[in-house]
């Protein structure tokens, strides 16, 4: 019994040894594009935004194969892809600080999955391209952008300026098989979605503002700390009648503590905006103070920025107010509604209510507002009227309203039910205009289909819904079928 024991534990141990040697010795170069780039992200400390691109379910959501000459042409060049590489999958992507002033990342990188190498090569050489060779990698550099294959991986890089493609191709696919990212990382890009993209904050703020360099030492301290292991999670997805752009603020707690965010309003700032029915709204309820305190606290420079296109007269009461001025001067509580015709209100008569929440100093405001009406409006109480245009000032706040029904309550769409309760909040009901009538740009007429837009920020994160006015089909094959409409009608027209 004794001998059965020793031999069942010898067993075991062997086993277990033989399964951490095979892990361990995995050859790491055969990674496919999602653990690829989860090392690179981990590797490469100068990227700061990754995620994925399920570039096949998009098309397909856009129906292309029903589009007349599209599917000949792009269901050609697909078919082709589909030899060579696994196109069905999410395409990954890492973005390399710091940002140009116009957007533009200092590299780019794409990693595919590849299905079958020589189709691939095959491929590359109908285009024109001859791969060069350097130890188990092909690259090809064109100008700017640069290829790679190496085993089952297609890297493509995008950087601007002259730059050695291969050197840079021999960096990338070494990072590929360095350590594979943990937490917040490995969970976005492991993330489902037509469209999935993650925000590293600490390495953000640490590549895009020289201005930290120049912080005292405990703030910086303290800055790193509110970052460390903070990421913004952002995931589109594109269903029937309906696109959703949801982005999750993964902060500690400390950090949102120290941002501008004020949720949970109710309906205080509506109950301020009077009545009517309105077709588009924007409403903000932000902690002035501590807003201006992390601007004073950690980017001063921002904050100089943000002052610097008002008024004369604004500047000197600011700088009179001393310290965290905006706070005293507003109550961060601000919203306006466009209501009437939405025909009309794109030309010029416009009929609107708003309000401007004022701080503990807002009498400053006052004052101006009163130079500025008393000649130009006739006074009656607090409240100065110029034709439709009235203008009501209380301790409290501003109110400014054009047009009829400026009391009673709003009435507000379904789908804005919710609309001033959080920091952010927008509206537009589509529905309510007459699109057709407004003469817009031929891109812009897509809103034609559209039932609603509405824009809810807080906290904890953002979302976007994008609604169409069609519920049972897929919102990008409405928008795909009103641009090929719209080129069709445009052909019959010039008798094509």
């Amino acid at each position: 019994m004794k001998k059965y024991n020793k031999s069942l534990v010898f067993s075991l141990f062997a086993i277990i040894g033989i399964l951490i040697f095979s892990a361990c010795s995995s050859d790491s170069s055969e990674r496919d594009a999602a653990d690829a780039a989860s090392a690179i992200i981990e590797g490469n400390e100068k990227i700061v935004a990754f995620g994925h691109i399920s570039a096949m379910n998009i098309l397909n959501h856009a129906d292309y194969k029903s589009i007349p000459k599209v599917n000949t042409i792009l269901g050609s060049v697909l078919g082709n892809w589909k030899r060579g590489l696994e196109i069905d999958k999410p395409i990954y992507y890492a973005l390399e600080a710091p940002f140009g002033h116009d957007g533009t990342p200092e590299t780019v990188y794409a990693i595919i999955n590849i299905k079958n190498q020589d189709s691939l090569a095959s491929i590359i050489s109908e285009m024109g391209y001859a791969l060069d060779k350097d130890g188990d990698i092909s690259y090809h550099q064109e100008d700017d952008v640069t290829f790679g294959i190496r085993n089952k991986l297609l890297i493509v890089i995008s950087k601007p300026g002259d730059y050695d493609g291969k050197t840079k191709m021999k960096e990338a696919f070494a990072l590929t098989e360095g350590d594979l990212s943990e937490g917040k990382t490995a969970d976005i890009v492991a993330q489902t979605g037509d469209i999935v993209s993650g925000i590293d904050v600490a390495r953000l703020l640490h590549t895009s503002n020289t201005e930290l360099e120049i912080l005292p030492a405990e703030k910086k301290e303290h800055l790193d700390e509110l970052v460390e292991d903070a990421y913004i999670k952002t995931v589109v997805n594109f269903t029937d009648g309906m696109a959703t752009i949801e982005s999750d603020n993964l902060f500690s707690e400390d950090l949102k503590d120290e941002l501008f965010f004020k949720d949970n309003n109710g309906k205080m700032l509506v109950s301020q905006l009077g009545g009517g029915d309105p077709w588009m709204g924007v409403a903000m309820n932000l902690d002035l103070r501590k807003g201006e305190s992390f601007l004073n606290d950690y980017l001063p420079t921002a904050q100089k920025r943000l002052t610097e296109d008002f008024p004369g007269e604004v500047k000197f009461a600011l700088l009179a107010l001393g310290q965290n001025p905006l706070s005293k001067l507003f109550s961060g509580h601000a919203g306006m509604v466009l209501k009437g015709d939405p025909q009309s209100a794109m030309g010029m008569e416009l009929e609107y209510n708003s309000y401007l929440g004022l701080g503990p100093k807002g009498d400053l405001l006052q004052k101006m507002m009163d130079d500025q009406f008393s000649a130009l409006a006739e006074k009656k109480g607090d409240t100065y009227v110029m034709g439709d245009l009235t203008v009501k000032s209380t301790k409290n706040g501003i109110f400014a309203s054009s047009g009829k029904k400026t009391g009673g309550k709003l009435s507000l769409p379904p789908y804005a039910k919710h609309f001033g309760e959080d920091s952010f909040s927008l509206f537009i009901a589509f529905e309510k205009m007459d699109v057709k009538s407004l003469e817009l740009e031929d891109a812009a007429k897509v809103i034609e289909i559209l039932q609603y837009v509405t824009v809810n920020a807080n906290r904890d994160g953002s979302k976007i819904v994008i609604a169409a006015k069609k519920k049972h089909v897929n919102i990008l094959k409405q928008v795909t079928d009103f641009y090929a409409n719209q080129i069709m009608d445009k052909m019959d027209a010039m008798g094509v």
